[in-house]
């Protein structure tokens, strides 16, 4: 095998074309769940799936998990919000389209870079790693959600749409704090601590603590005539995502999460 800091030679361009094909039948379900709900589903399951097997192509070839830069890290986070939206399918547009649009921004900003493989650094291969990554990334795509339906919530204020909102928050809660768990036992591995003053680490326990606060004020009996508050930090916990997300590698300077 190839040494970790090694690259590989050239993309695979079976790999680069499954991508294309993916982006192909993303954009298309948007486009038919504009027009007719019920069949944007129907191009999103077999886009997810060609999504899921060149994820698992790419991690073949460099025999590990497939997220050792920004294209990998778009893709990996768009394949997770694919899977929500895929199981958690409703025919409202106001809560669809705002879903599979963040789907497909998400997919352009990983074709935007490079599709060229490389091998992880020695830092990611822990098997923490590929257990810390994708819980992250579920949790993300299930607060995405929960601010597409708080959307929804806003357009018609049926009530249903705030037990939604409730299930998605909670659901991206519980997989976040299992997530900071392993990415804190793969911190002692790779840095010999459980918490570092890093960008990426610090919005991460901000996230935790909102959705936390999320999470107990449903239950406050003088807010449960305050409908909006839900949709209104659910919308607000998808802003602490982006940051989370996107402005910590982007725009906090060097961070040692950045990918």
């Amino acid at each position: 095998m190839a040494p970790a800091e090694d690259p590989l030679a050239a993309q695979e361009p079976v790999l680069a074309t499954l991508f294309y094909v993916v982006a192909g039948l993303y954009g298309a379900s948007f486009l038919a769940s504009a027009i007719r709900p019920s069949l944007g589903r129907w191009l999103l399951i077999p886009g997810a799936l060609t999504h899921l097997a060149a994820t698992i192509g790419r991690g073949v070839v460099i025999e590990f998990f497939p997220l050792t830069g920004k294209m990998e890290s778009f893709s990996a986070a768009a394949l997770a919000l694919a899977a929500v939206a895929a199981t958690a399918w409703h025919l409202r547009r106001a809560y669809l389209l705002p879903l599979l649009a963040v789907l497909c921004v998400t997919f352009a900003a990983a074709l935007s870079f490079p599709l060229d493989l490389a091998w992880p650094p020695p830092l990611m291969r822990t098997l923490w790693y590929p257990l810390h990554v994708p819980l992250s990334f579920l949790a993300y795509g299930l607060w995405v959600a929960a601010a597409a339906a708080a959307l929804a919530w806003f357009v018609d204020s049926d009530p249903a749409w705030l037990a939604r909102i409730d299930r998605f928050a909670l659901g991206g809660f519980g997989l976040w704090s299992v997530s900071m768990v392993m990415g804190g036992l793969w911190g002692v591995a790779a840095w010999g601590a459980y918490f570092l003053w890093d960008p990426k680490v610090v919005w991460s326990v901000i996230l935790w603590f909102h959705y936390a606060t999320f999470v107990h004020l449903r239950l406050v009996p003088s807010l449960q005539a305050r409908l909006w508050v839900r949709p209104v930090l659910a919308l607000v916990g998808l802003l602490f995502v982006f940051v989370a997300y996107v402005g910590t590698s982007f725009l906090f300077g060097r961070s040692s999460h950045a990918f």
